[in-house]
């Protein structure tokens, strides 16, 4: 065989390689073939040409272990680690383990480290996690994220205190403190939630930890609420040091553990949060927020004794603040609220009236349609009261304006209509979802996930790929109310839509209108796969 064939064939996918000596489907083929090829780059050809040949199998470990030993280019050592990883097979944990270079300061082979650290996390063998572990404090940001994302894949708790360090570590990028939280939550050790409910309020260079501490705290599950129990009732001493040395102001551990109390349904939080529903402070939009977290969180338990106070709260004048209340009220159900809704219906500018309308058509039925009738006729007048008193959008026609608004209104009758036609019915509610409009489909699904109707749970689940966000919000909540204590739901669920939810969330993945909505979905997808 001459020179000029054999570069040919070095340097060709394996569909030009026919005319090269020997019998491809072997290993010595191959490795003939590598030891010709002088330059690295020839050797990452033939290695690529023999992972699309299709003739690798185990039968080549042996060959692709020696060659990754003696290999002195990283480039080529990482070529030879995607082909392991093509093979993924138990035998090359050591060899790959050994080929890790944790002093690696080039960037060709810390690129090297990367591949072989990916190789370890497909094969997922435990065996290299002492190995992964030095690779935390390696001089490349490439090495280090490979070598926490394994570890968390692995639940490694071996590494727990190291990726606590760098979780929190204040001399490295925050993306790396981001990736070490997440880690933290796939991990899912204990250890980690004092560290996370720090970061949960933590701010460097601009950036929040926020997103990845709340859920790695969900990942965490109960570890996670007793730390934050004490973190909202402000008993965790330490905690309140911290916060006051690092500038933190301690109600924002009243919001944002309640929220996550929330998320994990934690109902020994209940007492605390009632309470924080007439929490005060001199600065209103944090008095506020407190109490808007409170809200949400009774809301997302389910908490009936709250629907007294939040009651008490729902002719709030900020549109902003009111529509908090009266979505919490909406997702708790029933008609005790009515009274309260329908005095703030007439009180505030159209947009604190239009969030208790709305809340009327959500929680009542063909008693509240003569209301509906009377604040129908009564907006065209509210409008144009509006509109003299303040510049409001369409105020150029304020007789158009009132019109389209008291159209608004008198829409939320087939909602009272439905609700009329299915009382007490939870398979009433579900044939109304089908092909229903976004506010239908919200209250259909509010009212099956507070049935109790598990049977129901796989009907909603089918329903989440629903785009408009409200709607798709009341889907997560109640299909995860239905989930709780039904452990043949939960199976039955996790069996039909468990994978096809993950993919949802892979391809919508960016999407800044869903990105909020899907963080709850990620928790459901969460909740489906624990044991």
């Amino acid at each position: 065989m001459t020179r000029s064939l054999t570069a040919l064939c070095v340097a060709l996918s394996f569909a030009l390689l026919a005319g090269c000596k020997g019998d491809p489907a072997t290993p010595e083929y191959w490795e003939s073939n590598l030891q010709q090829s002088r330059r690295a780059e020839d050797r990452i050809r033939m290695i690529e040409a023999l992972r699309s040949s299709g003739k690798m199998n185990e039968g080549f470990l042996p060959m692709l272990h020696e060659k990754l030993e003696t290999e002195r280019k990283p480039e080529v050592r990482a070529a030879i680690a995607r082909a392991l990883s093509d093979l993924h097979h138990p035998s090359s944990v050591e060899p790959l383990m050994k080929a890790i270079d944790p002093a690696a300061d080039d960037s060709s082979a810390q690129l090297a480290n990367k591949a072989i650290v990916s190789t370890l996390g497909v094969i997922g063998d435990r065996r290299a996690i002492p190995a992964l572990i030095p690779l935390l404090k390696a001089r490349d940001n490439y090495s280090r994220i490979e070598a926490m994302d394994v570890l968390g894949d692995m639940k490694a708790q071996e590494a727990v205190e190291p990726i606590i360090a760098l979780a929190t570590d204040e001399s490295v990028e925050p993306f790396l403190n981001k990736k070490a939280i997440e880690a933290l939550g796939n991990i899912g050790d204990a250890r980690a939630a004092p560290a996370l409910v720090r970061m949960l309020t933590k701010e460097r260079k601009g950036k929040s930890f926020y997103v990845e501490s709340s859920f790695a705290l969900y990942q965490l599950g109960a570890p996670a609420s007793d730390a934050l129990l004490a973190a909202l009732e402000g008993q965790d001493e330490e905690l309140l040091k911290w916060a006051k040395s690092n500038g933190v102001n301690p109600a924002s551990y009243a919001m944002k553990a309640a929220t996550v109390l929330g998320d994990l349904r934690e109902k020994r939080a209940a007492a605390a949060l009632l309470k924080q529903l007439t929490f005060t402070n001199p600065d209103p939009q944090i008095q506020a927020l407190v109490r808007m977290q409170a809200a949400d969180a009774l809301a997302r338990m389910r908490v009936q004794d709250a629907v007294k106070p939040l009651a008490g709260l729902a002719s709030e004048t900020d549109a902003t603040v009111r529509d908090a209340y009266v979505r919490a009220l909406v997702r708790l159900g029933g008609r005790d609220a009515l009274p309260a809704l329908e005095k703030a219906a007439g009180t505030g500018d159209w947009y604190a009236r239009e969030s208790a309308v709305k809340g009327i058509g959500m929680l009542g039925d063909a008693r509240e349609l003569p209301l509906i009738q009377k604040l129908a006729a009564a907006e065209p007048a509210r409008t144009a009261a509006d509109c003299k008193q303040a510049e409001d959008d369409g105020c150029d026609d304020p007789a158009a304006l009132g019109k389209k608004r008291a159209d608004a209104i008198s829409g939320q009758a087939k909602l009272l209509e439905a609700a009329q036609a299915c009382t007490g019915n939870a398979a009433c509610w579900v044939q109304r979802m089908e092909k229903a409009e976004p506010r239908m489909l919200e209250r259909a699904a509010l009212e099956v996930g507070r049935s109790g109707a598990s049977e129901h749970a796989g009907a909603l689940a089918t329903r989440l790929g629903e785009r408009d966000t409200e709607a798709r919000l009341a889907l997560i909540l109640s299909v995860a109310w239905l989930l709780e204590g039904s452990k043949d739901a939960t199976k039955k669920v996790r069996d039909a839509s468990l994978e096809q939810l993950r993919k949802q969330l892979r391809e919508e993945q960016g999407n800044t209108q869903l990105v909020s909505v899907n963080e709850d979905l990620r928790r459901l997808v969460t909740t489906l796969d624990r044991p």
